[in-house]
């Protein structure tokens, strides 16, 4: 046999050797994230502070390495049936995706003194899959106070 068919032959079983069906396909509902963790809401002077802990692990139990971002939805907390909006996004770079730092704050600066909010956090994957939400969180928004006249 010459060399030229022996690596052809060498190819092809490599080839062959490749192709196929690894493992069994896994239903959707366990390759979504498992939601957020600890979402707390929190006043501050320039808007409402949520923080909560990403998730590490899909549904099914598996490590997660695709997380891509997560969706931020509020609504307005009087309401009987709360509609939420999407009203930020908090993205993950490659750095943050595979150092797996836990803790995410967020701020939401578009809040008015007085109102009453729900928020809600969802963990989105890289192909689209989405947890369930985080949440819901209450809070009501007070302008700090200001600085009393005269204050250095």
């Amino acid at each position: 046999m010459s060399p030229a068919t022996r690596m052809v032959a060498f190819t092809a079983a490599l080839v062959l050797a490749a192709c196929g069906r690894k493992a069994p396909p896994l239903p959707p509902e366990l390759v979504r994230p498992e939601p957020a963790e600890d979402l707390v809401a929190a006043v501050v002077a320039d808007g409402v502070r949520l923080t909560w802990q990403r998730p590490l692990r899909y549904s099914g139990g598996q490590r997660m390495n695709d997380l891509d971002h997560f969706v931020i939805d509020r609504a307005p907390a009087e309401a009987a049936r709360p509609t939420f909006v999407h009203v930020g996004r908090f993205d993950l770079d490659d750095q943050t995706r595979f150092r797996k730092e836990r803790h995410i704050e967020w701020v939401d600066h578009d809040v008015v003194p007085g109102g009453r909010y729900l928020y809600r956090v969802l963990a989105i994957t890289l192909d689209g899959y989405e947890s369930a939400p985080a949440g819901p969180v209450s809070v009501q928004y007070r302008a700090a106070a200001a600085p009393p006249s005269g204050a250095p």
